[in-house]
């Protein structure tokens, strides 16, 4: 019996590969599309808390966690496990079926922890359907997952230069923020509720950062410091897509700020957006190369924002320049920056809030709460 042959070209066999797995990742896009205010992670820990009580439910490591999650969790490029150990738990029957919003499927549960946790990429037409306005698909991937408007992304680019890119992209999240707040607040409702329409007017009308007040930057600085040390998740972005965690958005947009500022050894992605072998960095510990943003993970790309945010300070603005205040009140963006995207910091925030839902008692949270500040007692002051 002669074996069976592929009726295709290789070329054509390729193209129907790559099809197969947009297929599935478009799949993945939609999940996360339609579970708009859904917080898998928080009601998954619910339920292991009210089964084992807080002490066991929170003993795993995040390692073990991530592990059972990602193909190559040492890889900046992994794939994704399509069935994760702990979707066999007897929890995550229950969360499925009583989680608010649902009843979920396992597919659409994972899928929005798979997102929320930063274990997605941005590849152009497979994870992100981009937006215009960027100049370059493979940073516009990064800005669109990121959900800022070309228009912030570009003006706080030219305030900061590439040589403090990573700062500025905390304040263009915040820009971003600030817009949203805007736009969903009424007008009469805005003194009550502390949303200054001038702060945004007048950092955007500023040629330079001479001339943006250290009020309205410590205003837009405050904004991202608040939703980095609350958990709130499941919120719909305008590319239509969950919002990604403002940790995650930052670093996004600080990579499409690094794409575009070009490569000096050609750049780490082929056209596919997938890493270019000896070209592409593999997130191991001494490769200086450059990421693939696009191929990369969004926890991959946050680990990258701390290396090149920590590079970038040594570059030391004039001490009286309107840069030098933005600088200093940018280190306090960093400093939950660079803990907000471990799970342990992550299930001490979902804690408190069990915790004011009466779900959990203060003991049982301070034990989530000891695990993370082993993390952030690392932060300098």
């Amino acid at each position: 019996m002669r074996p069976m042959m592929w009726p295709v070209s290789v070329p054509q066999r390729r193209g129907l590969c790559r099809a197969f797995i947009a297929a599935l990742c478009l799949a993945a896009m939609e999940c996360v599309a339609t579970t708009a205010h859904v917080d898998v992670l928080s009601h998954l820990q619910r339920e292991r808390i009210a089964r084992l009580g807080a002490a066991d439910a929170l003993a795993h490591s995040n390692a073990a966690f991530v592990r059972q999650m990602l193909v190559e969790p040492a890889s900046p490029y992994s794939d994704l496990i399509a069935e994760p150990a702990f979707t066999n738990d007897v929890e995550w029957a229950g969360l499925l079926e009583r989680i608010p919003g649902g009843p979920l499927t396992s597919h659409q549960a994972l899928a929005v922890m798979q997102w929320d946790l930063g274990m997605t990429r941005a590849r152009p037409g497979i994870d992100i359907d981009i937006k215009p306005g960027y100049r370059d698909d493979f940073a516009s991937a990064s800005a669109t997952k990121a959900d800022v408007d070309p228009d912030i992304f570009w003006h706080v680019l030219d305030l900061t230069g590439y040589s403090h890119s990573t700062k500025g992209a905390g304040y263009a999240v915040g820009l971003q923020i600030l817009r949203r707040q805007l736009a969903e607040t009424p007008e009469e409702r805005r003194v009550a509720l502390n949303v200054d329409p001038d702060v945004f007017g007048r950092i955007m009308q500023a040629r330079h950062f001479d001339e943006v007040t250290e009020y309205d930057l410590g205003y837009v600085s405050a904004l991202v410091q608040q939703r980095l040390v609350h958990w709130r998740v499941g919120g719909k972005a305008s590319h239509g897509l969950r919002a990604l965690p403002v940790a995650y958005r930052i670093a996004r947009v600080a990579a499409a700020y690094r794409d575009l500022e070009g490569y000096h050894a050609g750049y780490p992605c082929d056209r596919a957006a997938n890493a270019i072998a000896g070209t592409a960095g593999t997130g191991a510990a001494g490769d200086d190369r450059p990421l693939c943003f696009a191929a990369a993970t969004d926890r991959a790309v946050h680990r990258w924002y701390l290396g090149e945010y920590l590079r970038q300070s040594r570059v030391v603005p004039h001490h009286e320049s309107g840069l030098a205040h933005f600088a200093r009140l940018a280190g306090a963006i960093l400093a939950l920056v660079d803990i907000a995207g471990a799970l342990e910091v992550v299930e001490a925030l979902i804690a408190d809030d069990l915790v004011a839902a009466e779900t959990i008692t203060s003991a049982e949270a301070e034990f989530a709460a000891e695990r993370a500040d082993v993390l952030s007692c690392r932060i300098p002051d």
